[in-house]
């Protein structure tokens, strides 16, 4: 096993380790003990021979005062340091390491008894005064010198003792350093050695893999690396060959699969009659059907995408959104062959499974059929309203003077029925202004007049008309407005009209005596989201999709009413690039609100995509 010749070729250099440092251990351990018991012995020595000189000093301080002070008293005194000097001699003769430290123990035992003889005589009572001074002088001066020199010896023999450790201790630390050297020297030659031969065991095998791993990276998939042994390696060998089989099997399938795909895809792509161009997450055009190719080729783009096209492309890559707008006001206008062809451009994002963009694929649906009729239609409602309005300001003012009764009187059944039908045309009236406007908004020539306006004094100053009317009919007017609004970029006539329409349809549905809360808020993303809301009976969930569209009325109203307002305040919202909502719950009120972006937010679209792309945004 691998695992075993690693272990085989370490296990020698391991134990030369063991062993250098068990060797080490021994010898720091035996030098300490050794340096520890040096220095004590001899600061023994040291205060042995210091206490022996104070208790010298002191028995001749008991022979001088003997001469002229009681014996008896002195005596005492010589005698307690005798003893003391003499136990220090005894206890040094069991702490002796040399000859030379016996003998000169033994010189101050010779020269302390004849001392102590000599010192006893000068006690004798038979011994004159003159006597004592000449043994004093003559024997007991030389024995106290003589004394003193061995212990100045003593305590320099000591001295040396201690001075000499350092020595012992520098040759110890060359025998170890030179056993640690020579074991180093060895354990390093049998790593040397260890590590040949694993690298000839191991890292040659391990090449031969990277090498063969390095070539399938590369694409050359047969690859084979020989088996030289039974380990480890050997296994990792086998399996690494069979791994190279199998990839080579599945890359002949897997590439039959692919180029099957392939043409798959072609084939699908050939089939839309729609231009269609693949993108990569670069905005590169990386495939395209034969309609996109003709398209580019028609517009002199050599395979490109129409400018306003790629920023479009640009705009979805970075949002990480797809661009799919359901407006006319997207549409692109290109002229193919002396025709204006029309084309709506619809932006997928393409996405892996783990949700990474790997491209845009962008379809551009051919509407110019769709965009004539639409034309036509708008058209048509236009001019018919338009039409109707002139010959009905005529019955309108016919009915105004059989009203005022300018030709003459009338019964009162006739004045209620010129009441009724001047109403009636009225409303007729109404709403063929309301459908001229629509017809204007969806033409787009309702041109705006932007300019930059602070949140609170929009709303303010749609309210100053509408606040007297509020008040008047008894309803309760609330605004909600915080300081740190931004600016909006709009026409202030146009949202205006959306303030008033919000209020009257709040005024219509709300009961007597009720709240009207109009307020504004700005938003995370920068946005200001103005409302207007009421307390009255609500709108159901299945109504509220559909209360934007024109000549729609929620079912079940007693409320009279066109359905076109609501209409002509999503159009205006939608020019100014906001979006348009309701939130209701049934019996408990409703709120009617549009989103504009802050005037340093805000972005004035400038092409027909990027109106599309306010469109897209709508509620």
């Amino acid at each position: 096993m691998l695992r075993t010749r690693i272990f085989l070729h370490l296990i020698p250099f391991v134990l030369i380790l063991i062993a250098v440092g068990g060797f080490a251990l021994v010898l720091v351990s035996r030098l300490a003990a050794s340096v520890s018991r040096t220095i004590t012995e001899n600061y023994q020595r040291d205060n042995a021979a210091t206490q022996m000189t104070v208790t010298l000093d002191r028995m001749d301080t008991a022979l001088q005062r003997s001469r002229t002070e009681e014996p008896a008293t002195v005596r005492e005194m010589f005698d307690d340091n005798a003893r003391l000097f003499e136990a220090q001699l005894t206890a040094q003769s069991s702490n002796l390491t040399a000859q030379a430290e016996a003998d000169l123990l033994q010189q101050l035992r010779t020269n302390f008894v004849a001392l102590r003889f000599e010192g006893a005589q000068m006690f004798r009572p038979e011994v004159a005064a003159a006597e004592q001074h000449a043994i004093y002088d003559r024997q007991i001066i030389p024995k106290k010198l003589a004394i003193d020199v061995l212990l100045n010896r003593w305590r320099e023999a000591s001295k040396q003792n201690i001075f000499g450790i350092a020595d012992t201790i520098k040759q110890t630390n060359r025998t170890i350093i030179g056993v640690l050297s020579l074991s180093l020297g060895g354990a390093l030659l049998l790593l040397g050695y260890a590590s040949y031969k694993l690298s000839r065991a191991i890292l040659r095998p391990i090449q031969t893999l990277t090498n063969a791993a390095r070539e399938i990276g590369a694409g050359n998939l047969a690859q084979t690396v020989p088996v030289l042994s039974a380990d480890e390696l050997g296994e990792l060998a086998g399996t690494f060959n069979k791994m190279a089989a199998q990839l080579h099997t599945y890359r002949q399938s897997t590439t039959e699969q692919i180029v099957r795909l392939h043409r798959t895809m072609e084939a699908a792509l050939a089939s839309f009659s729609d231009p269609v161009f693949i993108l990569d997450p670069q905005g590169r055009i990386e495939l395209s059907n034969r309609a996109a190719e003709e398209l580019s080729a028609q517009l002199g783009l050599h395979g490109a995408l129409p400018p306003r096209l790629v920023t479009a492309v640009e705009r979805v890559l970075a949002e990480n959104q797809d661009f799919l707008p359901d407006s006319f006001e997207a549409v692109l206008t290109l002229r193919l062959a002396d025709q204006e062809r029309a084309f709506l451009p619809r932006l997928h994002i393409m996405r892996e499974a783990e949700a990474q963009t790997i491209g845009v694929a962008v379809v551009l649906h051919d509407v110019t059929r769709f965009r004539l009729l639409d034309d036509a239609k708008t058209n048509l409602v236009g001019t018919v309203s338009h039409e109707l309005k002139t010959p009905l300001t005529s019955v309108r003012m016919v009915l105004h003077m059989l009203h005022e009764k300018s030709v003459g009187p009338l019964t009162p059944a006739q004045a209620g029925l010129v009441e009724t039908a001047r109403k009636d045309s009225e409303r007729l009236l109404r709403m063929l202004d309301a459908l001229l406007d629509i017809a204007r908004l969806e033409a787009g020539d309702s041109s705006l007049n932007r300019e930059i306006v602070p949140a609170r004094e929009l709303v303010t100053g749609s309210l100053e008309e509408a606040r007297t009317l509020i008040t008047a009919r008894g309803f309760q007017l609330l605004t909600r407005l915080p300081a740190d609004l931004p600016a909006v970029l709009v026409d202030r006539q146009q949202i205006g009209h959306v303030f008033q329409n919000f209020i009257a349809n709040a005024m219509k549905h709300s009961p007597p005596q009720g709240e009207i809360l109009v307020a504004a808020q700005r938003l995370p993303d920068g946005q200001v989201r103005f409302s207007v809301t009421d307390r009255g009976p609500g709108v159901a969930p299945e109504h509220q999709a559909r209360i934007f569209d024109r000549f729609f009325r929620v079912p079940g109203q007693a409320k009279t009413g066109a359905g076109l307002g609501l209409s002509i305040v999503r159009e205006i919202i939608v020019a100014h690039g906001g979006r348009v909502g309701v939130q209701s719950v049934p019996g408990r009120g409703s709120e009617f609100f549009f989103v504009l972006e802050a005037a340093d937010q805000r972005a004035v679209p400038s092409s027909s995509v990027a109106k599309g792309a306010a469109k897209r945004r709508e509620a």
